[in-house]
Parts: structure tokens; C-alpha cells; sequence
């Protein structure tokens, strides 16, 4: 009986999760197969570069905003460092009334309520609000922010605000229409390369057919048919298995299942044991205070 031949028709058909994932098993098999030709050695080799390109692409743009973690980041530190500030000018408001370091202070602090400045601000505004106050503070005539302790904490918030502007711009320009382009370039670069190598293997087998050979062939059409199976037609991973399903073989192949044509109805089983599924007991909330111990600014006071 004929070899079946490989074939990629069907990797285009899948989701971008399904065929990265489908894609890496194929080139495991491959890269795990020892052969003297030359020329698939080659195109097995060219399939690895085409798949680490498309899993840097697909963990870095597919469907993510891979700068919303850095922003969030750096948006979280410039948030405690004004928290600093406003923590610390708040401390001098316990002085005595003709401390003129209190006086200073309330003036400092005032700059709080002047900008309207509020943690929960979007990551541009905050940032925006944050070098203007810094730039009021540093050249502020009743008093300077080192006799207010506050030198340090400006510098580092300024820092923070900047960095946070420029991932806005990163993340700006990682949403446009090229990113989505670049993921499909290398996906179809990945199903070239498989392709190619499959058009090797098909020769093989009837130039040089051998064991190993029949082997990985049925292993790679195992992988199709279970593709097609779960990832094709619903679009969805982890879906039902259909009653006239297919089986996994310890060759990594499939072997077809055929129901036998019942002559009577069968009768359903009575389910044992019975009973609801308990259900666990409500938690209670796991959202904490800040662990840095510094109080967010929620308010204008």
C-alpha cells in the first residue's frame, strides 16, 4: 500500500495560537530525526529558524500589548515616589503652627491639589502632571525641595515619568496595522519552510523508503489528523471529541474508530454515585494594602 503523503493545506486554517503550537510540534519530530540527506538536513534546519522567528512574534505581538506591562511597571513606581513626596510633606503638618518649615510644607503640598493629580490618572496624564509639579517645586521662591527632604524623590519621579511617555509612545506604534503583518509574514515563512521539507520527505519515501522513514511519516500525519480534528472547523482548542472520533496510536498516527450499528436502543446506565458537587466556600477578598507602605494618593487632601 502507497505511503500517504504530507501535506500543509490545512496550517493555514488554524488560529494563530493553534499553529504556533501545532508548527512546534511538527518541528520537534523533525529536528528529532536523524538523516544522512543533505537536503533535508537543510530544510529541517530552515524550518527551526522559521519557528523560533514565529514564537518571537507570536509571544511579542500576537494580540498582546507587550508594553502594558513595562508601563505598568514604571507607572506604579512613579506613583510611589509622588506618594513619597506627599507623604513626607504631610509629616511636617504636625509641626507647630509658627514652625515656618509647616508653612513651606502646606505650600509644597498645595501643588497636590493645584494639578489635581490622582494615582488613578491615565498613564500619560500622570506622568504630564508629574514633571509639571516637579518643575513648580524646583523653582519655587518660599523654599527649596532638599530643606523638604523631597530633592530625591523628585529626581526619581521625574525619572519614572519619563520613561512612562516614552513606552506610550512604544506602545503607540506596537498597536499599528504592521505588527499584525509582521506575525502573518512569519507564520507563512514557518509553513514555507514545512512545506518544503515535506516535499523532501515525500521523495524519500519512494527514493529511499525505510523504517524510520514510515515512522515520522505517520507520527506527522498523526499530528494533522489531530489538528484537524480539535483546531479546524469550531476554530477552538480543546473542544468535544466527536462519537466518531480517532484515537491516538503509540506511533503518534491515528486510527480510525467505527461505531457498530446498533440492532436495538440502547439503554442508558444509571449513574452511580449521585449527589450535588459541594460547593467551595466563598473567599474573602485577597486584595491588600501597598506593600511598599506607602499610601496611594486617592484623594486632594
Amino acid at each position: 500500500m502507497a505511503t500517504k503523503s504530507l501535506t500543509t493545506s490545512y496550517l493555514a486554517q488554524m488560529t494563530i495560537a493553534n499553529h504556533d503550537g501545532v508548527s512546534q510540534q511538527i518541528c520537534e519530530r523533525l529536528v528529532n530525526f536523524t538523516t544522512a540527506n543533505t537536503m533535508l538536513q537543510q530544510a529541517i534546519a530552515l524550518v527551526q529558524t522559521r519557528r523560533q522567528q514565529e514564537d518571537y512574534a507570536f509571544r511579542h505581538y500576537s494580540g498582546k500589548d507587550f508594553a502594558a506591562d513595562d508601563l505598568k511597571r514604571e507607572d506604579a513606581l512613579e506613583d510611589k515616589y509622588m506618594s513619597a513626596i506627599r507623604g513626607t510633606l504631610k509629616a511636617m503638618l504636625y509641626l507647630p503652627d509658627d514652625e515656618p518649615k509647616r508653612r513651606k510644607a502646606e505650600q509644597a503640598l498645595q501643588l497636590f491639589k493645584d494639578f489635581n493629580y490622582r494615582v488613578s490618572d491615565g498613564f500619560e496624564s500622570s506622568a504630564r502632571k508629574t514633571l509639571n509639579m516637579a518643575q513648580e517645586w524646583q523653582s519655587a521662591q518660599q523654599y527649596t525641595p532638599a530643606e523638604l527632604g523631597i530633592s530625591e524623590w523628585i529626581e526619581k519621579a521625574v525619572e519614572q515619568a519619563q520613561k512612562v511617555l516614552v513606552l506610550v509612545a512604544v506602545r503607540v506604534d506596537n498597536e499599528s496595522a504592521k505588527v499584525k503583518g509582521e506575525l502573518a509574514r512569519a507564520r507563512k515563512a514557518t509553513d514555507d519552510a514545512i512545506r518544503q521539507a515535506y516535499t523532501i520527505i515525500n521523495a524519500m519515501s519512494v527514493l529511499e523508503p525505510s523504517a524510520e522513514l514510515s515512522a515520522l511519516i505517520s507520527v506527522l500525519i498523526g499530528i494533522e489528523e489531530r489538528a484537524k480534528l480539535y483546531y479546524i472547523g469550531s476554530g477552538k482548542s480543546g473542544g468535544t471529541k466527536p462519537t466518531n472520533s480517532t484515537e491516538p496510536t503509540d506511533n503518534g498516527g491515528t486510527t480510525p474508530t467505527t461505531p457498530d450499528t446498533p440492532t436495538t436502543p440502547d439503554t442508558p446506565d444509571t449513574p452511580s454515585g449521585g449527589g450535588d458537587t459541594p460547593t467551595p466556600p466563598s473567599g474573602g477578598d485577597d486584595n491588600g494594602g501597598d506593600d511598599n507602605g506607602v499610601d496611594p494618593i486617592t484623594d486632594q487632601n
